[in-house]
């Protein structure tokens, strides 16, 4: 299943810090003998994001910006965004955002002057998952040494990986985060170089802009997961 929806530019519209976070849900109940509060933790949640010191220092930043907030069209828009995971599962040496490029075996790149892409990052869906699942199997093929603690998308769905449940060989079970969003087949290869997700802006205004007198200004843009998409998809 693919899913046409815009990406945001990360070559253009770069953030200088990018925090991209797990928000739980929860459920309250009564208090301790002691007092305290008590919660239990769902199988609920989503994702919450930010980008801080998008740099804007020349006509073409400044455009890209101007068309991605008029595709999005305020908060019912939705768009991909790199979730900037390097931190966890960090890139390889000699890849450009974690993916090699190679040309033609002449050495010439395509007609458009682009090159062949290849993961740096290769870990593929042992069985198949389904919408609302906790935990799945992962194949370690290459590229990194382990499976806990990082995270992946498949259809700009994020995931995030905790505990490592079981390991057979180069097989992996590992609980993730959030639940499954959409059905993954068993054997895609999974984007762990450079994971998105699927987000709306967290208000209309988010995209405003300031022009100053100088040749450089920063934006800050916070977003929340379009958890609605795949309800409706789902649905």
């Amino acid at each position: 299943m693919a899913i046409d929806v815009p990406l945001w530019p990360p070559g253009i519209l770069t953030p200088a810090q990018a925090s991209v976070d797990p928000v739980a849900f929860t459920r309250k109940g009564g208090r301790s003998l002691a007092g305290l509060q008590l919660a239990t933790t769902t199988d609920r949640g989503y994702w919450a994001a930010a980008y801080k010191g998008v740099a804007l220092s020349g006509k073409q930043q400044r455009r890209q910006w101007n068309l991605t907030r008029q595709r999005l069209g305020g908060m019912a828009g939705v768009i991909a965004i790199p979730a900037w995971s390097f931190d966890s599962a960090p890139w390889l040496p000699g890849t450009v955002r974690g993916k090699f490029l190679t040309p033609h075996s002449d050495g010439s790149p395509f007609s458009d002057g682009s090159l062949y892409s290849q993961a740096g990052i290769v870990v593929e869906l042992v069985n198949a998952a389904e919408i609302g699942d906790t935990s799945v199997t992962l194949r370690l093929v290459y590229g990194i040494d382990d499976l806990g603690g990082v995270r992946f998308s498949h259809d700009h769905a994020l995931y995030e990986t905790g505990m490592v449940t079981d390991v057979d060989g180069d097989e992996w079970t590992v609980d993730v985060f959030p639940d499954v969003r959409a059905p993954i087949p068993a054997g895609v290869q999974l984007e762990f170089d450079m994971p998105t997700v699927l987000v709306h802006l967290a208000t209309d205004r988010e995209m405003d802009l300031t022009l100053s007198r100088g040749t450089l200004d920063k934006a800050d843009v916070s977003f929340i997961e379009a958890v609605d998409y795949w309800a409706d998809l789902a649905g």
